[in-house]
């Protein structure tokens, strides 16, 4: 049997005004837990479980400045709708989930239940995607640089992603990983999706900013991944190619597992729309 992608939206009603852990996959994680009865252990670039949202927007914590980190708190409000998403790669259909259940994390309690779930094979994932588009990337996207790796450990730096988008490298990214994975999405090689993407797409617009994200606190010290959030325009430009077609199933696959570094704890959550006049183009 092929595989398929599942993609679930879950609804989150708090039981009382309660605090959020500071990146709120993990209430998505939990939720998906209760709802099918079983821990999401699946390898991790099978899976990927949203941040929570209110009113279409991520509930992350943002840092600035030298503040403290452990007095910034992230509240949700009594009967206030909270929405997530999971999606996974699974080589077999998922069991029904309960129709609702009670999720506890921590103190927080709240009442879940499924609001809808698509289910498709692995095979027909493609994006339907006009010449203009915007893609717009709602959560911290960490795009990591090949072949950084040993420069960074020379200078003692941990880390250092792209604070710009690079939807080329993005496409690349993905390619690798789904080939590692033995998912044959793609005919393309991640070097010619990358040498294709770099020429065929064209940057029109953009509003793009750096955010530095607490993700958890350990041992009294936070834990943050510095990362990107807006938008960009693009036009692409060679619609006939057979790498269009490529392109198209790769961000099929990206719109509902993310893009970049830790999607599947909801970082690098990404949506697209055909371009709007420039008077509505907003982060």
């Amino acid at each position: 049997m092929a595989a398929l992608a599942v993609t679930a939206w879950i609804e989150l009603v708090p039981l009382s005004d309660c605090i959020l852990p500071p990146f709120t996959s993990k209430v998505t994680r939990a939720a998906f837990a209760r709802l099918w009865g079983v821990e999401p252990r699946m390898p991790k670039r099978r899976a990927s479980f949203s941040l929570l949202f209110r009113g279409g927007r991520p509930l992350y914590r943002a840092l600035e400045g030298r503040g403290d980190a452990g007095s910034i708190r992230l509240a949700a409000r009594r009967g206030e709708r909270l929405y997530c998403r999971c999606s996974l790669i699974t080589p077999t259909s998922l069991e029904l989930p309960e129709p609702t259940g009670l999720v506890r994390v921590g103190a927080a309690e709240f009442e879940a239940r499924v609001i809808s779930m698509e289910v498709v094979e692995v095979s027909e994932l493609r994006a339907s995607l006009p010449r203009k588009f915007v893609l717009r990337f709602k959560t911290p996207t960490l795009l990591p640089v090949p072949g950084r790796g040993s420069l960074l450990r020379e200078a003692g730096v941990k880390r250092r992603y792209r604070l710009v988008p690079d939807l080329p490298l993005a496409l690349k990214l993905l390619a690798y990983d789904l080939r590692l994975q033995g998912i044959g999405l793609i005919r393309s090689s991640p070097r010619r999706i990358f040498a294709w993407a770099y020429r065929a797409l064209a940057e029109l617009d953009y509003r793009v900013r750096p955010v530095t994200v607490l993700y958890t606190v350990r041992e009294g010290r936070p834990a943050v991944e510095r990362g990107f959030v807006g938008y960009v325009a693009y036009e692409l430009l060679d619609e006939k190619s057979d790498y269009a077609e490529d392109f198209y199933r790769l961000m099929g696959y990206a719109l509902r597992f993310g893009i970049g570094k830790s999607r599947s704890i909801g970082f690098g959550y990404v949506e697209a729309a055909p371009l709007p006049d420039a008077s509505s183009r907003e982060s």
